[in-house]
């Protein structure tokens, strides 16, 4: 794999239903999923985790608790006091944290009862900020680890309940929101980010059902915090629907490798995140997985970057949208013909004053000794401190596209010869009225009947297919009849 290949770290984000008092109301929960492993001591599967959900704000609200169990293990209680050592038995975690004041800390125990079995503690952190619902706080706990009572080749679902405390030593529930359930390890997702510009990402997504399942998909750009948030998280850039995973696919669906232009290439979008959310008819929860960006920052935002034959010189031009501490633009050439190196040829400063702007610079550069046959040209940005990155490559022809046409004057057919072979050619012929008259593809040679021409010059324009480079040439009409 790739140096510029960065794996995603993923993740489950859940939309449940629930049953929640006054001041307790629970929206949005979820779960970021670091990692599973196979417990060679119960059997089961061990899942660390980071749990986030929104909370309507209560001024008064003190303690809160979170009680996960699996769910075939899942007692319904009814809160009128909170749950004690006999019925959190079965429970896989128990964990707690205070809020109140502008303190916002973690606990070290359960208050109710301290010897309850599964409370959650050491190396365990919590942040708060704005809810995605107006009225509401966000709460993210991180590094949770739960033991599941089945492997970790086994779909597992989890219920939680969570109850909120306003008394100064947490005897007494206030609010409760029970049965939250969600499958904490299916489906899967995994995937990756190519950092050369422009960014293209895959992803696949595998289901460990043996009935298999129907998902769809949609895809985000990070807002910049790092956390999923419908009412944020709002640049969709893909999407899928009904795809059924089963053992006809090997329960998995593949993405191709997809570019997310014009985000992929610029500020800010480009140095973000990527969420994967799928969903399912059959399931409560939403999956949501996070490829990380791990690509290197981007000095400069470029815009147009273009490279064509000017006989007989190459011409390369390219804008910036932004620039930061940029130094200049060191331009490098190679052949297609063998395995060299991209070499310098030239530079070109920034035109951005100490090397900062936010507005469109425009910028040129002229290869005046252009390698015989096809050239590869690309740039490579260089800020103050030395740091650099690339731009796409551009291909450029020095060759004549089009080697003859036979006869011209033409009569009742011309015939396009092509100096390429084994290359597509495109051809658009032109009258001296400048309208288009057809429109056609061939390789090598292409004979195009002009019997129905009128008389009189026309004009030929040939585009390379391949790389684009195109070319025009003119042609007389003269019928003999």
């Amino acid at each position: 794999m790739r140096a510029f290949i960065r794996p995603l770290v993923f993740g489950f984000v859940l939309m449940i239903a629930h049953q929640s008092l006054a001041q307790c109301t629970i929206a949005s929960p979820g779960v970021k999923l670091n990692f599973s492993n196979a417990n060679s001591i119960t059997g089961g599967c061990d899942i660390n985790f980071d749990l986030y959900f929104d909370m309507q704000a209560n001024s008064g609200g003190k303690y809160v608790y979170v009680h996960i169990w699996p769910k075939s293990l899942y007692p319904t209680l009814a809160y009128n006091n909170p749950p004690n050592l006999t019925q959190l038995t079965n429970a896989v975690a128990t964990l707690g944290f205070y809020h109140f004041g502008g303190a916002l800390y973690m606990l070290n125990n359960y208050a109710p009862f301290p010897t309850v079995p599964n409370f959650k503690f050491t190396g365990l952190s919590i942040v708060k900020g704005a809810g995605t619902v107006a009225g509401t706080e966000r709460f993210t706990i991180r590094n949770i680890t739960v033991s599941g009572i089945a492997g970790c080749s086994t779909p597992q679902e989890l219920t939680a309940d969570v109850w909120q405390s306003q008394s100064a030593s947490a005897q007494n529930v206030h609010c409760f929101s029970r049965g939250l359930n969600f499958y904490a390890n299916d489906p899967r997702i995994t995937g990756f980010m190519i950092c050369e510009l422009p960014r293209q990402y895959r992803f696949q997504i595998r289901t460990i059902d043996p009935a298999g399942l129907t998902v769809n998909y949609k895809v985000y750009i990070d807002n910049g915090d790092g956390v999923y948030n419908a009412t944020s998280d709002t640049i969709e850039i893909g999407s899928g629907s009904n795809i059924l995973l089963n053992n006809e696919n090997s329960f998995t669906y593949s993405s191709p490798l997809l570019g997310y232009l014009p985000y992929a290439n610029r500020k800010p979008e480009a140095e973000r995140a990527i969420w994967i959310v799928v969903s399912s008819p059959t399931r409560d929860n939403t999956s949501l997985a996070r490829l990380d960006n791990n690509c290197s920052l981007l000095p400069i935002q470029l815009g147009q970057f273009t490279a064509r034959w000017k006989e007989p010189q190459v011409l390369l031009e390219w804008t910036t949208r932004t620039e930061i501490d940029n130094l200049g633009f060191e331009v490098q050439r190679k052949s297609t013909n063998n395995d060299q190196p991209f070499q310098p040829i030239g530079f070109v400063p920034s035109n951005a004053p100490s090397g900062n702007s936010s507005q469109e610079i425009q910028y040129w550069f002229q290869d005046p000794s252009p390698l015989p046959g096809t050239g590869l040209y690309r740039l490579k940005q260089i800020d103050h401190s030395g740091k650099f990155s690339y731009s796409p490559i551009r291909t450029v022809s020095s060759k004549q596209l089009l080697s003859q046409i036979l006869p011209n004057p033409a009569d009742e057919q011309a015939t396009l010869i092509f100096s390429g072979k084994q290359r597509i050619y495109q051809v658009e012929w032109i009258n001296a009225l400048g309208q288009r008259l057809g429109v056609w593809i061939g390789r090598d040679q292409l004979t195009i009947p002009t019997r129905s021409f009128s008389n009189g010059i026309h004009r030929i324009k040939i585009t390379d297919r391949q790389t684009g480079q195109s070319e025009s040439r003119t042609l007389l009409i003269q019928h003999t009849q």
